[in-house]
């Protein structure tokens, strides 16, 4: 004979209240520590369907309690054991948003590994929620701004400005950060179609002198790849490229400067 839903609710919520209980008193006791949670494959078979949802948002509480009443930075013991939090909490329920918001708040700064797994959890967000903009927002700051990785910053930045409603902004700033990241070509082809697609006359105005210094730096990027082609190395320094392969280094426009890390070419926008 098989329960139904609604006298299966009743103990579905006295279990939660009894783990909300019990995490408030644990926390009460010893704030600056964080018990770890059981292992994923445990609570995923504890939790079945319906409890796989309690026990996330029991952690999620947990998490939450703690982080809020502490006087000081979290160490580093605690901080893994609340990363394990964070990714079983993704792992069980996955379409409970705050667990994203969270995530980035807590994770994300906190070095490069954590930035690391913040990113894996957005990620996974971005497959669940596919029109919640901030998701790509936070993993692309996290790539450019933690992880020092502006192409794959501007890669999920770009999907971030293919949503609907997304602001024109985020589709600029990932043809920017391509070109930051050494990916000139890609940086040209995606100014050109914000170009083609804008109404401001302001915007167009902007996009058209950008689109200049790309294909200035484009011209010194097919420049060097010639050079490598022929010489089976790359020159030591810029100037090597003139004259035979470029007639003149670009003088570019005031605020954008060309760096080049052997072999690779890229193009800098000044921040202020």
């Amino acid at each position: 004979m098989k329960l139904g839903l609604p006298l299966i609710l009743p103990g579905l919520l006295a279990g939660y209240i009894f783990l909300f209980l019990a995490l408030e008193q644990q926390t009460a006791v010893a704030r600056q520590d964080i018990s770890p949670a059981l292992p994923n494959r445990v609570l995923h078979v504890l939790g079945h369907s319906y409890l796989n949802q309690i026990i996330a948002e029991a952690l999620f509480i947990k998490t939450a309690v703690y982080y809020g009443g502490l006087e000081k930075e979290v160490d580093e013991g605690n901080l893994a054991i609340m990363e394990q939090h964070f990714i079983a909490m993704n792992e069980l329920h996955p379409k409970m948003l705050d667990i994203y918001y969270r995530a980035q708040t807590v994770l994300a700064h906190r070095g490069d590994a954590y930035a690391r797994s913040a990113n894996r959890i957005l990620e996974n967000g971005r497959s669940i929620f596919p029109n919640q903009i901030e998701l790509p927002f936070f993993e692309g700051f996290n790539y450019f701004r933690y992880l020092r990785d502006p192409a794959k910053a501007a890669e999920v930045l770009r999907i971030g400005s293919q949503i609907p409603g997304s602001p024109r902004w985020i589709g600029h700033l990932a043809s920017m950060l391509a070109a930051e990241g050494g990916n000139i070509r890609t940086g040209l082809v995606w100014l050109q179609g914000m170009l083609a697609t804008s109404t401001d006359e302001v915007a167009k105005q902007r996009y058209r002198g950008e689109i200049k210094v790309f294909e200035q730096a484009l011209r010194v990027q097919m420049a060097l790849e010639r050079y490598i082609q022929n010489q089976s190395l790359p020159p030591e320094t810029l100037n090597e490229l003139v004259p035979e392969y470029i007639s003149q280094l670009p003088l570019l426009k005031k605020g954008y400067r060309l760096e080049y890390r052997s072999p690779s070419l890229y193009l800098k926008k000044e921040r202020q």
